[in-house]
């Protein structure tokens, strides 16, 4: 990768990225966000750890994904029928999530990562290999197998003293699935795929003619997927084609939105019962933090506590630190920047990991049912606290992190992109 100028995607500040060794990383001077890393023999590791991954992935399906057994009775599930038994109980939107979760969006993941790299493998470089490539890292965020992953282990622990359970080659399968799916999208940077392609399709892009500031400041726009600069006036994108925004549109009523809308479903989602255990006709509802207590009252600590943090301190958390950003921006704070910015990247990061408690119910629920002897049926707050988790990554992802950055006045802004004082002295002034 040649010399290249790009806007940071949390703070907007003007970077020269230079060709990178193998093994190094490029952060932002200014909010320390990774721009891009490089690894040895990227594409060929990419390229084979996504077709081991989607493999894997067909040979789950077919088989018993697990077995659970009671007085001589067994149930046997796959991941195509847990799916199809949260329909046939009548939640389909829960049916939608584990289908899309877990199997779809994963599948078409590794589709597309194997439609670019293939190709580029053998030297080639088509038109259309763009547009998978955006629709690629927009997937990324919602293939959830490792954190399902968790979500059997939980559930495993949680039905452990009922029945016997049988483990079949489905899980195993799914296992190395996930693991070669993260090998996957570890082993190929965003930024050096995309100018991977354009070095393959031969297209060699003009560099603005700006060094220090925010592309704002210069008249400039990044795009949102690629990150290519491009001038203000233009609409659409000269590599990927996606539309060109200065800012993400209407990012605060966006983020508003979605937020209020989640708090308010977070409190039917911790009221009701997230699921139903009948066992020999007596009726045992569980709310999320009663499943915890039990967890831990049976003396599984590590489990409870892995439930505890991703299902209520994680969802806590994101939509206290989300109104703290929202709020700062729109009160026009200037002070704790990096701070601010660092917390955004770890909301964004971390907010599919609640679906936990949603993917436990549904495994029990496609497991868990022998008859009159016992069964578990999924509560309303299932379908509420999907709902919370979902909602609360779109408010993240719909929070532009640059407007952290562009309250600050020009004064100060000129002297933290010049370098003229020491950032730290600098913010400490502003505070």
């Amino acid at each position: 990768m040649p010399v290249d100028k790009i806007a940071c995607h949390c703070c907007d500040l003007i970077q020269e990225v230079t060709e990178l060794q193998p093994g190094f990383k490029a952060h932002c001077s200014r909010c320390g966000h990774l721009l891009t890393a490089k690894t040895e023999h990227a594409l060929d590791k990419a390229a084979a750890f996504a077709a081991s991954a989607l493999l894997f992935l067909l040979l789950s399906l077919p088989f018993p994904f697990m077995a659970f057994q009671s007085q001589g009775r067994e149930q046997e599930i796959s991941l195509l029928q847990s799916a199809y038994d949260l329909f046939d109980l009548g939640f389909p939107f829960l049916a939608l999530i584990l289908s899309l979760f877990i199997l779809l969006i994963p599948a078409l993941m590794l589709s597309a990562y194997l439609a670019v790299l293939l190709p580029l493998k053998m030297g080639r470089c088509y038109p259309w290999m763009y547009t998978i490539t955006r629709g690629l890292f927009t997937l990324h965020p919602w293939g959830m197998a490792e954190v399902f992953l968790i979500g059997v282990l939980v559930s495993l622990v949680k039905i452990a003293g009922m029945a016997d359970l049988v483990i079949g080659m489905s899980f195993w399968a799914y296992v190395l699935f996930s693991i070669c799916l993260t090998a996957t999208i570890t082993s190929m940077d965003k930024l050096q795929l995309w100018h991977t392609l354009d070095s393959y399709s031969g297209n060699i892009r003009q560099q603005p003619q700006i060094s220090s500031g925010s592309a704002l400041d210069n008249g400039f726009q990044s795009c949102h997927h690629c990150h290519l600069l491009h001038r203000h006036e233009e609409i659409h994108c000269q590599r990927c084609g996606s539309k060109l925004h200065p800012r993400i549109p209407d990012s605060m009523q966006k983020t508003w939105a979605y937020l209020i809308t989640a708090i308010v479903l977070y409190i039917p989602a911790n009221t009701y019962p997230i699921m139903n255990t009948t066992l020999l006709g007596a009726d045992d509802p569980s709310t999320i933090l009663g499943g915890v207590v039990l967890l831990w009252q049976h003396g599984s600590y590590p489990i409870a506590t892995v439930v505890f943090v991703a299902s209520i301190l994680v969802p806590i958390a994101k939509m206290l630190s989300i109104l703290w950003l929202a709020y700062s921006v729109q009160a026009e704070h200037q002070h704790r920047l990096e701070e601010r910015t660092w917390i955004y990247r770890m909301t964004e990061l971390v907010g599919r990991w609640s679906m936990i408690d949603v993917f436990v119910v549904a495994v029990l629920v496609s497991l868990v049912q022998i008859g009159d002897i016992v069964s578990i049926q999924p509560g309303i707050a299932a379908t509420a606290f999907a709902g919370v988790v979902i909602l609360t990554m779109l408010s993240a992802h719909s929070f532009d992190p640059r407007l952290i950055w562009d309250n600050l006045n020009p004064q100060e802004m000129d002297a933290v992109n010049q370098g003229t004082e020491p950032l730290n002295d600098l913010l400490d002034k502003i505070r």
